[in-house]
C-alpha cells in the first residue's frame, strides 16, 4: 500500500535573510527638475498672539458680572424657597418634577416619531396583506341569479 501524503496548498517562504541588493541607479530623464513655485509676497514671520491689557481686564468684568448676577439668581431662588411653608414646598417641587417629566417625554417622542411611523406602517401593510389573503380565500357572490 502507498503511504498517503499530505498535500499543503500553502508554500511556506524561505526563511533565510534576504540578500541586500545594491540602491538603483537614478534614471536621467531628459526635463530638467524644476524647483516648487515660490510665492510673490514675502511671508512674515507669525508673531504670538499677545491679548492687550484692556481686553483682559474688561474679560475679567465680564466674568465677574456673570458670576454676580449668577450668585443673584441663586439667592433669589432660595429666599424665595424660605419663605414658602412646608406643603407648599412639597407641592410646588412636586409640579416640577412632573412638568420635567412630561417635558423628557415630549422630547423622547418628538426623536422617535419616525420610528413609530415606520412601525405602524409596518403594522398597517401587515394587516392589508391578511385582509387580501382573506378575500382571496372567500367565494364570490353571485349577485344576479343565473336561469339555467
Amino acid at each position: 500500500m502507498k503511504e498517503a501524503t499530505l498535500f499543503n496548498p500553502i508554500t511556506l517562504p524561505d526563511l533565510a535573510r534576504p540578500e541586500p541588493q545594491p540602491p538603483k541607479p537614478k534614471a536621467n530623464s531628459p526635463r530638467k527638475q524644476s524647483a516648487p513655485p515660490k510665492s510673490s509676497r514675502p511671508t512674515k514671520p507669525r508673531r504670538p498672539l499677545t491679548v492687550p491689557p484692556a481686553a483682559e481686564r474688561f474679560a475679567a468684568q465680564v466674568r465677574r458680572k456673570t458670576e454676580a448676577s449668577w450668585q443673584k439668581i441663586k439667592l433669589g431662588i432660595a429666599t424665595r424657597l424660605a419663605r414658602m411653608d412646608r406643603e407648599k414646598l412639597k407641592r410646588v417641587l412636586l409640579a416640577c418634577g412632573i412638568t420635567g417629566t412630561v417635558a423628557v417625554l415630549i422630547i423622547a417622542l418628538a426623536k422617535l416619531t419616525p420610528l413609530l411611523i415606520a412601525l405602524l406602517a409596518f403594522i398597517g401593510l401587515e394587516a392589508l396583506l391578511r385582509m387580501w389573503d382573506r378575500l382571496r380565500a372567500l367565494p364570490i357572490p353571485r349577485l344576479i341569479p343565473s336561469y339555467e
